[in-house]
Protein backbone atom coordinates (compact mmCIF):
# COMPACT_ATOMS: atom_id res chain seq x y z
CA UNK A 1 0.00 0.00 0.00
CA UNK A 2 1.34 3.63 -1.05
CA UNK A 3 0.30 6.96 -0.12
CA UNK A 4 0.85 8.96 -3.43
CA UNK A 5 0.79 12.84 -3.83
CA UNK A 6 -0.94 14.09 -7.39
CA UNK A 7 -1.11 16.92 -9.52
CA UNK A 8 -2.56 16.72 -13.01
CA UNK A 9 -2.16 19.96 -14.87
CA UNK A 10 -4.31 20.48 -18.56
CA UNK A 11 -3.36 23.67 -20.42
CA UNK A 12 -4.90 25.19 -23.64
CA UNK A 13 -3.95 28.36 -25.40
CA UNK A 14 -5.90 29.77 -28.12
CA UNK A 15 -3.82 32.38 -30.96
CA UNK A 16 -7.30 34.57 -30.80
CA UNK A 17 -10.01 34.71 -28.23
CA UNK A 18 -12.52 32.25 -28.61
CA UNK A 19 -16.14 31.81 -26.23
CA UNK A 20 -19.23 30.23 -25.68
CA UNK A 21 -16.38 27.28 -24.74
CA UNK A 22 -18.09 23.99 -23.73
CA UNK A 23 -16.33 21.29 -22.23
CA UNK A 24 -15.83 17.70 -20.36
CA UNK A 25 -13.20 16.82 -18.35
CA UNK A 26 -12.18 13.53 -17.30
CA UNK A 27 -8.73 13.65 -15.35
CA UNK A 28 -10.21 13.45 -11.57
CA UNK A 29 -9.60 9.90 -10.13
CA UNK A 30 -11.96 8.32 -8.42
CA UNK A 31 -12.19 5.88 -4.86
CA UNK A 32 -13.09 2.28 -5.60
CA UNK A 33 -11.85 -1.08 -3.88
CA UNK A 34 -7.93 -0.04 -5.33
CA UNK A 35 -7.53 2.86 -4.74
CA UNK A 36 -8.99 5.91 -2.08
CA UNK A 37 -8.76 9.63 -3.36
CA UNK A 38 -8.55 12.22 -0.16
CA UNK A 39 -8.04 15.88 -0.49
CA UNK A 40 -9.14 16.06 -4.06
CA UNK A 41 -8.72 19.75 -5.31
CA UNK A 42 -9.92 21.11 -8.18
CA UNK A 43 -9.34 23.93 -9.90
CA UNK A 44 -10.84 25.17 -13.18
CA UNK A 45 -9.97 28.91 -15.44
CA UNK A 46 -12.08 30.27 -16.55
CA UNK A 47 -14.84 28.84 -13.97
CA UNK A 48 -18.03 30.76 -14.70
CA UNK A 49 -19.71 27.25 -14.92
CA UNK A 50 -19.34 23.82 -14.17
CA UNK A 51 -20.84 20.91 -12.61
CA UNK A 52 -19.70 17.08 -11.50
CA UNK A 53 -21.34 14.72 -13.53
CA UNK A 54 -20.58 10.82 -14.93
CA UNK A 55 -20.66 9.55 -18.01
CA UNK A 56 -21.96 6.54 -19.45
CA UNK A 57 -18.93 4.14 -18.18
CA UNK A 58 -19.22 5.60 -14.36
CA UNK A 59 -15.87 7.67 -14.84
CA UNK A 60 -16.05 11.44 -13.12
CA UNK A 61 -16.06 14.01 -15.37
CA UNK A 62 -16.79 17.62 -14.94
CA UNK A 63 -19.21 19.25 -17.75
CA UNK A 64 -19.05 23.34 -18.13
CA UNK A 65 -18.93 26.34 -19.50
CA UNK A 66 -16.87 29.39 -20.19
CA UNK A 67 -19.16 32.03 -22.10
CA UNK A 68 -16.60 34.81 -22.21
CA UNK A 69 -13.84 35.38 -24.27
CA UNK A 70 -10.68 33.80 -22.92
CA UNK A 71 -7.25 32.53 -24.77
CA UNK A 72 -6.31 30.30 -22.17
CA UNK A 73 -7.98 27.39 -20.45
CA UNK A 74 -6.73 25.11 -17.69
CA UNK A 75 -7.52 22.52 -15.22
CA UNK A 76 -5.35 21.21 -12.06
CA UNK A 77 -6.36 18.35 -10.03
CA UNK A 78 -4.53 18.13 -7.21
CA UNK A 79 -4.77 15.08 -4.05
CA UNK A 80 -3.09 12.31 -2.37
CA UNK A 81 -4.23 8.65 -3.60
CA UNK A 82 -3.94 5.66 -0.84
CA UNK A 83 -3.02 2.80 -3.52
CA UNK A 84 -2.49 -0.78 -3.14
CA UNK A 85 -6.04 -1.86 -0.99
CA UNK A 86 -7.21 -4.25 -3.33
CA UNK A 87 -5.60 -6.39 -6.42
CA UNK A 88 -8.66 -5.58 -8.36
CA UNK A 89 -11.85 -3.05 -8.98
CA UNK A 90 -15.43 -4.77 -9.12
CA UNK A 91 -16.85 -5.86 -11.87
CA UNK A 92 -19.78 -2.30 -11.92
CA UNK A 93 -22.93 -2.43 -13.92
CA UNK A 94 -22.68 -6.11 -15.58
CA UNK A 95 -25.07 -4.96 -18.50
CA UNK A 96 -22.06 -2.51 -20.21
CA UNK A 97 -19.63 -5.14 -19.76
CA UNK A 98 -20.70 -6.60 -23.24
CA UNK A 99 -19.02 -3.71 -24.38
CA UNK A 100 -15.29 -4.32 -23.55
CA UNK A 101 -15.50 -7.92 -25.63
CA UNK A 102 -15.64 -5.81 -28.79
CA UNK A 103 -13.60 -4.39 -30.81
CA UNK A 104 -13.56 -0.74 -31.85
CA UNK A 105 -11.98 1.15 -34.81
CA UNK A 106 -9.00 1.63 -32.74
CA UNK A 107 -8.81 -1.84 -31.62
CA UNK A 108 -9.85 -4.23 -34.93
CA UNK A 109 -7.13 -6.70 -36.01
CA UNK A 110 -6.27 -7.00 -39.47
CA UNK A 111 -4.52 -10.23 -40.70
CA UNK A 112 -1.33 -9.77 -39.73
CA UNK A 113 -2.38 -8.84 -35.88
CA UNK A 114 -4.92 -11.77 -35.54
CA UNK A 115 -2.14 -14.40 -36.83
CA UNK A 116 -0.03 -13.13 -33.93
CA UNK A 117 -3.11 -13.55 -31.55
CA UNK A 118 -3.62 -17.37 -32.69
CA UNK A 119 0.08 -18.04 -32.50
CA UNK A 120 -0.47 -17.22 -28.35
CA UNK A 121 -1.52 -19.60 -25.72
CA UNK A 122 -5.37 -19.21 -24.69
CA UNK A 123 -5.39 -20.60 -20.98
CA UNK A 124 -8.54 -21.53 -19.28
CA UNK A 125 -7.80 -18.93 -16.41
CA UNK A 126 -8.17 -15.17 -18.32
CA UNK A 127 -5.06 -13.57 -16.22
CA UNK A 128 -2.89 -16.35 -17.53
CA UNK A 129 -3.37 -15.68 -21.54
CA UNK A 130 -3.28 -11.64 -20.37
CA UNK A 131 0.01 -12.53 -19.06
CA UNK A 132 1.19 -14.37 -21.95
CA UNK A 133 0.07 -11.82 -24.14
CA UNK A 134 1.40 -8.78 -22.59
CA UNK A 135 5.07 -10.68 -22.52
CA UNK A 136 5.12 -10.91 -25.95
CA UNK A 137 3.74 -7.89 -26.66
CA UNK A 138 6.53 -6.52 -24.86
CA UNK A 139 8.74 -8.61 -27.29
CA UNK A 140 7.23 -7.23 -30.23
CA UNK A 141 7.11 -3.31 -29.69
CA UNK A 142 9.48 -0.96 -28.74
CA UNK A 143 8.39 2.14 -26.90
CA UNK A 144 9.09 5.29 -29.27
CA UNK A 145 7.57 8.41 -29.18
CA UNK A 146 6.64 10.88 -32.08
CA UNK A 147 5.71 7.87 -34.44
CA UNK A 148 2.02 7.23 -33.51
CA UNK A 149 -0.49 9.45 -32.81
CA UNK A 150 -4.46 9.12 -31.24
CA UNK A 151 -5.64 7.84 -34.34
CA UNK A 152 -3.27 5.00 -34.37
CA UNK A 153 -4.91 2.09 -34.72
CA UNK A 154 -3.97 -1.04 -33.16
CA UNK A 155 -2.74 -3.06 -36.11
CA UNK A 156 -1.05 0.38 -37.51
CA UNK A 157 1.00 0.33 -34.44
CA UNK A 158 1.75 -3.30 -34.76
CA UNK A 159 3.27 -2.79 -38.02
CA UNK A 160 5.10 0.10 -37.09
CA UNK A 161 6.64 -2.26 -33.90
CA UNK A 162 6.96 1.05 -32.50
CA UNK A 163 4.67 3.30 -30.02
CA UNK A 164 3.87 4.76 -26.56
CA UNK A 165 1.34 3.57 -24.11
CA UNK A 166 -1.96 3.89 -25.76
CA UNK A 167 -0.81 2.07 -29.02
CA UNK A 168 0.72 -1.43 -26.44
CA UNK A 169 -2.91 -1.09 -24.78
CA UNK A 170 -4.78 -0.82 -27.75
CA UNK A 171 -2.76 -3.97 -29.38
CA UNK A 172 -3.24 -5.80 -26.24
CA UNK A 173 -6.91 -5.05 -26.27
CA UNK A 174 -7.34 -6.14 -29.81
CA UNK A 175 -5.84 -9.66 -28.78
CA UNK A 176 -7.64 -10.09 -25.80
CA UNK A 177 -10.91 -9.40 -27.50
CA UNK A 178 -10.14 -11.68 -30.23
CA UNK A 179 -9.71 -14.65 -27.74
CA UNK A 180 -13.18 -13.44 -26.60
CA UNK A 181 -11.72 -12.54 -23.34
CA UNK A 182 -13.22 -9.01 -21.87
CA UNK A 183 -10.80 -6.23 -21.59
CA UNK A 184 -10.76 -2.50 -21.05
CA UNK A 185 -8.61 0.54 -21.71
CA UNK A 186 -7.42 2.74 -18.79
CA UNK A 187 -6.20 6.39 -18.66
CA UNK A 188 -4.14 7.14 -15.29
CA UNK A 189 -1.47 8.41 -13.43
CA UNK A 190 1.88 6.72 -12.42
CA UNK A 191 4.72 7.61 -10.18
CA UNK A 192 7.48 10.38 -11.76
CA UNK A 193 6.82 13.17 -13.98
CA UNK A 194 5.65 13.03 -17.41
CA UNK A 195 2.24 12.87 -19.10
CA UNK A 196 -1.21 10.70 -17.96
CA UNK A 197 -0.62 6.87 -18.94
CA UNK A 198 -2.89 3.84 -20.47
CA UNK A 199 -3.16 0.48 -19.47
CA UNK A 200 -5.04 -2.34 -19.50
CA UNK A 201 -7.68 -4.03 -16.85
CA UNK A 202 -9.11 -7.85 -17.99
CA UNK A 203 -11.95 -8.93 -15.98
CA UNK A 204 -11.97 -12.33 -14.31
CA UNK A 205 -14.54 -13.68 -11.64
CA UNK A 206 -16.09 -10.73 -10.46
CA UNK A 207 -13.43 -7.82 -10.34
CA UNK A 208 -11.37 -6.53 -12.81
CA UNK A 209 -7.06 -7.04 -12.67
CA UNK A 210 -4.78 -4.20 -14.29
CA UNK A 211 -2.12 -4.63 -16.76
CA UNK A 212 0.49 -2.42 -17.84
CA UNK A 213 2.02 -3.72 -21.29
CA UNK A 214 4.19 -0.68 -21.66
CA UNK A 215 6.08 -1.43 -18.42
CA UNK A 216 5.38 -5.24 -18.72
CA UNK A 217 3.84 -5.54 -15.27
CA UNK A 218 0.85 -6.16 -13.17
CA UNK A 219 -0.71 -3.08 -11.87
CA UNK A 220 1.40 -1.78 -8.91
CA UNK A 221 0.36 0.64 -5.63
CA UNK A 222 2.34 3.18 -8.21
CA UNK A 223 -0.49 3.84 -10.42
CA UNK A 224 -3.36 6.05 -10.30
CA UNK A 225 -6.53 5.11 -12.25
CA UNK A 226 -8.97 8.08 -13.43
CA UNK A 227 -11.35 6.52 -15.71
CA UNK A 228 -11.79 3.44 -17.98
CA UNK A 229 -13.77 2.60 -21.27
CA UNK A 230 -13.68 1.06 -24.61
CA UNK A 231 -10.41 2.58 -25.96
CA UNK A 232 -8.81 5.52 -26.07
CA UNK A 233 -11.68 7.63 -27.10
CA UNK A 234 -13.96 6.75 -24.42
CA UNK A 235 -11.19 8.35 -22.22
CA UNK A 236 -10.66 11.24 -23.67
CA UNK A 237 -9.04 14.11 -20.92
CA UNK A 238 -10.85 16.79 -22.76
CA UNK A 239 -13.49 17.21 -25.06
CA UNK A 240 -15.55 20.01 -26.05
CA UNK A 241 -16.24 23.02 -28.74
CA UNK A 242 -16.06 26.36 -28.93
CA UNK A 243 -17.01 29.43 -30.96
CA UNK A 244 -14.09 31.87 -32.91
CA UNK A 245 -11.18 31.48 -34.58
CA UNK A 246 -8.52 30.86 -32.63
CA UNK A 247 -6.37 27.60 -32.68
CA UNK A 248 -5.35 25.68 -29.75
CA UNK A 249 -2.12 24.31 -28.34
CA UNK A 250 -2.23 21.67 -25.58
CA UNK A 251 -0.29 20.93 -22.86
CA UNK A 252 -0.39 18.03 -20.17
CA UNK A 253 1.64 17.37 -17.07
CA UNK A 254 1.63 14.92 -14.51
CA UNK A 255 3.69 14.86 -11.13
CA UNK A 256 2.75 11.36 -8.79
CA UNK A 257 5.42 11.00 -5.45
CA UNK A 258 5.14 9.40 -2.18
CA UNK A 259 3.90 11.34 0.23
CA UNK A 260 6.30 12.18 3.31
CA UNK A 261 5.38 10.80 6.66
CA UNK A 262 4.51 13.83 8.70
CA UNK A 263 6.33 12.90 12.33
CA UNK A 264 6.02 14.75 15.29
Amino acid sequence: METLSFHYHLSICFDAPVHDHHFTLRCFPGSDERQRIDRLQITIYPNEFFSDSFDSFGNRCIVGRAGQPHTHFSADVTGDAVTGLSDRVPEGNPWREHLFRQQTQLTWPDEELVSFADSLPTYSNPLDTARAVMEAIGKKITYTSGVTNVDTTAAEAFLLGKGVCQDYSHIMLSVLRHKKIMARYVVGMLMGEGLSHAWVEVKDGSGWYGFDPTNQLLVTDQHIKISHGRDYRDCRINQGHFYGLGKQTQEVSVLVRRKEAVTA
